[in-house]
C-alpha cells in the first residue's frame, strides 16, 4: 500500500496531496495571510512562513509549511487585478512576461531557504506554477484551471509527470483554451473535475473553485451555492469546493484519473477497515447528498404540479391582456358577453336612432313650409328610411360578429390554452411536470435502493474485516494452546438483490420543455390564427359596409339644404324664407351630428380590428415566453437541472471510486473477498444505471 503522502525525491519530505494543493491554490491563495498565521486545509494545519505581496510586477505568493509533515509548499496567487488580466493576454505571445520570471525567482529563493517540495496555483498563478515546474521536475506541481504558458516555453515532447492540472467542468478559461488547441501550452497531466454549476452568475467561483466569502477553513458548513429562496420548495445547497471533487484512492492519496490502475493493496483487516470507513465517510455521505439533491428537485417538481390550475389561469389572463392590448380600449373584456365593444355598439344603435328621429323631423319641416312659400318651392322629402334600417341591421350583425369573436376567445382560453400543457409519452394533462414527476418517482425508489445497498455493503466489509481479525486471533490462540479448537461464530450482513427500475421518461433530457413548447405553441399559433383572423376580417368588411352606407345617408341629408325655388322670391318673402332656411339647416345639422359620430366611432372600431390583425403575430411572439414559464417556472426548472447536475457529478465520481474498489478486490481467492467483489460490482452497476437516469435531468 502506498503512503497517503508521497515522498519528494528532492528532499525526502512527505509531499502535500492534490486535494490540499487545489484548496490552497483556489481558496487560501486569495486570503492575504500574515506571517506565522495558521490555516486549516482538509484537517491539516499549515503555517505561513513567508509572504510575497509587494512584488512590483504583481506576482503574489506565500510559502507555507505543513505542521505535521514539515514539508514546504509555495502557493501562487492568481488573477486578482487589472495588471494580472493584462498578463493573461500576454501569455498568448512568445515572450515570457516578467511575472513568470519573478515567479521562478521567488521559487529559487524559497527553495534555497526551505527546500520546496510542492507548488500550486489557480488561473494566472497556474502559469506561474507551470513555469517553475518545467524547470524543476523533482517538485510536485498542482494547478486548478491554469492560464497558458507563452508559446514555446514548454517542450511538447516532454510529459512533465510532476505537473497535474485540474480543469473544472464549467470553467470558462480552460473551456476556451483546449478547443483552440492551446492545451499543449499547459504542460503535464490534465484532468477534468466536476465542481461548479452551469450558470453564468457563477463564472468566477467556477474558475477559482471556491467562494472567497465562505471559508471552508473556518470550521463552518463548507463551500456551497444556495439554490432557491429560503422557505420555498426546493430551497437548499449544492456543495462546490473543488478539492471535494478530486477522486482519490481509498487507500492512498493517488488521484484516480488517466485510466491507469493504482498500486495493489494487501487484503487484510487494516485495509478492509479502511474500506469500511471510507464507504461510510466518502461514499454513503456523498450518495446521501445525491439523495438530498434529488429530493429538493422532486420537491420543486411537485410544487409546480400543485400550481397547475394557477399556472393555466395565469396564462389565460396574460393572453386576454395581450389580446386587449393589441385591439385597444374597445376590446377590453372581449372574453365576456358584457364586453365594452358590445356596449359600444348598443350606443351606436342609439345614435342611429337619434339620427333617424332628427331625419323624420327634417322631413316634417320640408313638407310643411309657410303658406307664402308653397307656390315658390318644390316639396322635398329625404327618403332614407331604408338606409337607416340597413345600417341598423348591419350594427346588429356587428354585435353578432363580436359575439362570435367573444366565443372564439372563450374557446381559445378554455380549450386551446389548457392544450398547450398537454402531451408527452402518456398524453399527460401537464406534460412537462407530469413527465418529470413520473421520472422522479422511479429514480426516487432507485436511489433508495442504491443507498441501502451501499449501507449493507459497508456493513459487510466491516463484518469481514472483524471476522478476519477474530479468526486470525482464534487460530493463533488455538495453535499456541495446542487445543486444536477455534471458537467463535462468523456473522456477516446477508446480501440482498437490488434491481434498478427502468424509466421510459426524459429520453430527451431537460430539452423536454423546449421540445414541448415548440410543438404545442406552433399548433396553438396555427389554430388561433384561423380562429381569430377570419372573424376579424369579417368584422372589418362589415364595418366598411356600414361606413359606406352612413356616408350615403349623410349625402342625402345634406342635399335637403338645396331647396329648388321657382322664379324670384319677392322681397316680402325673404324674411319668411330666411326663417325657413334656418330651420332646415338646423335640422340637417342635428341629423348629421349623430351620423358623423357613428362614422367616427365605426372608424375607431376598424382601427382596433386592423391593429389586432396586424399585431397578432407580435402578440404570439410576446406570448410564447409566458407559455414557457407556465409550462414550468423558468427559475424552478433551472434549479431542477442544477440539482440533477450536482447529483450526476457525485455519482460519476463514486463510479470512479468503485471501479478502483472492484480492481483492488479482484484476483483474490478467498471466498469472502470474491463475494465482496461481486457485491461491489453490483453496486457499481446500479450506481451506473442510476447515474444514467439522473443525467436525464440535465441538459448535457
Amino acid at each position: 500500500m502506498s503512503d497517503p503522502l508521497t515522498k519528494s525525491p528532492k528532499n525526502n519530505q512527505a509531499v502535500a496531496n492534490d486535494k490540499d494543493l487545489v484548496e490552497l491554490a483556489g481558496y487560501n491563495a486569495y486570503r492575504n495571510y500574515a506571517n506565522e498565521q495558521i490555516m486549516v486545509v482538509n484537517g491539516s494545519e499549515y503555517r505561513v512562513v513567508h509572504t510575497n505581496y509587494t512584488d512590483p510586477t504583481g506576482m503574489d505568493a506565500i510559502t507555507v509549511q505543513n505542521i505535521d509533515t514539515k514539508s514546504y509548499t509555495i502557493v501562487y496567487t492568481g488573477t486578482g487585478d487589472k495588471q494580472d488580466v493584462i498578463t493573461d493576454v500576454k501569455l498568448l505571445s512568445d515572450v515570457p512576461p516578467v511575472q513568470l520570471e519573478h515567479a521562478v525567482e521567488y521559487f529559487n529563493k524559497m527553495d534555497e531557504k526551505y527546500g520546496i517540495s510542492s507548488i500550486c496555483g489557480n488561473s494566472l498563478a497556474g502559469a506561474y506554477t507551470n513555469a517553475v515546474a518545467i524547470k524543476n521536475p523533482d517538485v510536485k506541481a498542482v494547478n486548478l484551471n491554469p492560464a497558458l504558458l507563452p508559446a514555446g516555453m514548454a517542450d511538447p515532447n516532454k510529459t512533465y509527470d510532476n505537473i497535474t492540472n485540474y480543469f473544472s467542468k464549467y470553467d470558462v478559461l480552460t473551456k476556451i483554451e483546449v478547443p483552440l488547441e492551446f492545451g499543449d501550452r499547459i504542460p503535464g497531466k490534465q484532468y477534468k473535475i466536476n465542481n461548479g454549476v452551469p450558470e453564468v452568475g457563477h463564472i468566477t467561483t467556477n474558475h477559482t473553485g471556491y467562494k472567497k466569502g465562505n471559508g471552508i477553513s473556518s470550521g463552518n458548513e463548507g463551500q456551497f451555492y444556495t439554490i432557491g429562496v429560503k422557505g420555498q420548495p426546493g430551497f437548499g445547497k449544492i456543495y462546490m469546493a473543488a478539492d471535494e471533487h478530486i477522486v482519490t484512492s481509498i487507500w492512498s492519496a493517488v488521484p484516480l484519473y488517466g485510466g491507469g490502475q493504482t498500486e495493489r493493496i494487501d487484503i487484510n483487516p487494516e485495509n478492509l477497515n479502511m474500506l469500511a470507513t471510507a464507504l461510510q465517510d466518502r461514499v454513503i455521505h456523498k450518495v446521501s447528498l445525491v439523495q438530498d439533491y434529488l429530493g429538493n428537485a422532486a420537491e420543486i417538481v411537485k410544487h409546480e404540479g400543485d400550481q397547475f390550475t394557477l399556472r393555466v389561469n395565469h396564462l389565460q389572463e396574460i393572453f386576454v391582456e395581450f389580446f386587449e392590448w393589441a385591439g385597444g380600449p374597445l376590446f377590453k373584456g372581449i372574453a365576456t358577453t358584457g364586453n365594452i365593444l358590445n356596449s359600444h355598439i348598443d350606443t351606436l344603435i342609439s345614435k342611429l336612432n337619434a339620427a333617424e328621429d332628427q331625419c323624420r323631423f327634417l322631413n316634417s319641416i320640408l313638407n310643411s313650409p309657410p303658406a307664402e312659400l308653397i307656390e315658390h318651392i318644390t316639396s322635398t322629402n329625404v327618403s332614407v328610411e331604408s338606409l337607416f334600417g340597413e345600417v341598423r341591421n348591419y350594427l346588429y350583425s356587428l354585435k353578432d360578429k363580436v359575439n362570435e369573436l367573444t366565443g372564439a376567445t372563450v374557446h381559445i382560453l378554455q380549450e386551446k390554452i389548457p392544450q398547450l400543457f398537454e402531451g408527452g409519452k402518456e398524453l399527460f394533462v401537464d406534460a412537462v411536470v407530469d413527465e418529470l414527476q413520473a421520472h422522479f418517482q422511479i429514480i426516487n425508489g432507485n436511489k433508495d435502493k442504491v443507498l441501502n445497498q451501499l449501507k449493507e455493503y459497508q456493513t459487510q466489509v466491516h463484518d469481514v474485516a472483524t471476522n478476519f481479525e477474530h479468526q486470525d486471533q482464534a487460530l493463533g490462540q488455538s495453535i499456541g494452546g495446542n487445543t486444536g479448537d477455534v471458537n467463535g461464530k462468523v456473522t456477516i450482513q446477508p446480501t440482498n438483490i437490488y434491481s434498478i427500475e427502468k424509466s421510459p421518461y426524459l429520453l430527451e433530457k431537460m430539452r423536454l420543455k423546449d421540445i414541448h413548447l415548440d410543438t404545442s405553441f406552433e399548433e396553438f399559433a396555427t389554430i388561433t390564427h384561423a380562429v381569430f383572423i377570419m372573424p376579424l376580417i369579417g368584422i372589418k368588411r362589415l364595418l366598411a359596409t356600414i361606413v359606406g352606407t352612413l356616408e350615403t345617408l349623410s349625402g342625402l341629408v345634406k342635399g335637403a339644404t338645396n331647396i329648388a325655388l321657382y322664379g324670384n322670391v319677392s322681397g316680402a318673402l325673404i324674411s319668411i324664407f330666411t326663417d325657413f332656411d334656418d330651420k332646415v339647416k338646423s335640422s340637417v345639422a342635428n341629423t348629421l351630428q349623430p351620423l358623423d359620430e357613428l362614422v367616427s366611432n365605426i372608424e375607431g372600431i376598424r382601427k382596433g380590428v386592423d391593429s389586432l390583425i396586424m399585431n397578432y403575430p407580435d402578440l404570439l411572439t410576446n406570448f410564447k415566453p409566458y407559455v414557457n414559464d407556465a409550462l414550468f417556472n423558468e427559475g424552478g426548472y433551472d434549479n431542477v437541472q442544477l440539482y440533477n447536475t450536482a447529483a450526476t457529478s457525485i455519482l460519476s465520481e463514486m463510479e470512479m471510486l468503485f471501479q478502483d474498489i472492484v480492481y483492488q478486490l479482484s484476483d483474490h481467492k478467498a471466498d469472502s473477498i470474491v463475494a465482496l467483489r461481486k457485491v461491489s460490482e453490483s453496486a457499481l452497476g446500479n450506481m451506473n444505471l442510476l447515474h444514467q437516469q439522473v443525467n436525464r435531468g440535465t441538459m448535457s
